[in-house]
């Protein structure tokens, strides 16, 4: 242990709160360090991170941890993934409590370099995506439980700019979030374990095949497992073979 090391301030027990504005950012700055050490251990992380020019939570969006919304872009050798950055930030209430880990998730997704045809990533629909996953989960609050509890979750999103054939009949693109993919399932901070969902767009003919499941559940992990298996894995692509589960 190094010097550095020894001068860290005592950290609290994972859950537990901290009371005030000093030990609160302290907190988020302990969090921040953990998640963007992490997300650096992915690929080359861009020092800027992506952000809208107004919180939506000013404007009857949902509200995260600490209110923060943002987004970082991680480059690969092939590829790009785009992660939110803000879901698991303490929680800060009225009283100034600050409770660690937020919604106990982050959310991702990762694409070839070419899906993006050379557009700046905060204008792909990619971005758009992941955007409006995040919203969703910060929304929901608890789509941890729900992975814990059937393996992986679906949602219905509304685009404003999807790929010609990604839509449903109801005009909705479909998504499937998981741990269980190539990407590491989640990551370690001084308070706890945050779980990272993968987000897999889905072709229309494999979101009718969990739609028309009995055991939707089952279906989702049935279609997960044929994924993984297939040539693009868990690599969001707008134009591929539906891969239906047999």
């Amino acid at each position: 242990m190094d010097n550095h090391d020894q001068d860290m301030p005592q950290l609290p027990q994972a859950d537990d709160a901290v009371v005030g504005k000093q030990a609160g950012a302290q907190m988020l700055a302990t969090a921040c360090a953990a998640r963007d050490a992490f997300y650096a251990s992915l690929g080359s992380m861009d020092s800027d991170v992506l952000t809208p020019l107004i919180n939506p939570a000013f404007d009857g969006g949902p509200r995260w941890p600490s209110l923060r919304q943002a987004w970082r872009v991680i480059h690969k050798p092939d590829s790009i993934i785009i992660a939110s950055d803000g879901l698991s930030d303490p929680f800060e209430d009225d009283d100034d409590i600050f409770v660690p880990r937020g919604h106990l998730l982050e959310v991702c997704l990762e694409a070839p370099l070419a899906a993006f045809e050379g557009k700046q990533v905060s204008d792909s629909w990619l971005f758009e995506l992941l955007f409006q996953i995040s919203q969703n989960v910060a929304d929901h609050g608890s789509i941890d439980l729900l992975v814990e509890r059937h393996g992986s979750v679906s949602m219905l999103l509304d685009l404003q700019h999807p790929p010609a054939g990604l839509e449903n009949e109801n005009e909705q693109v479909g998504v499937l979030l998981s741990q269980k993919t190539a990407l590491p399932p989640s990551f370690a901070t001084p308070y706890g374990d945050i779980m990272l969902l993968t987000a897999t767009v889905l072709q229309p003919a494999e979101l009718d095949f969990i739609s028309d499941a009995e055991d939707k559940a089952l279906a989702r992990l049935t279609l997960l497992e044929t994924l993984q298996a297939g040539p693009a894995r868990h690599l969001s692509l707008a134009n591929r073979p539906a891969l239906i589960p047999r």
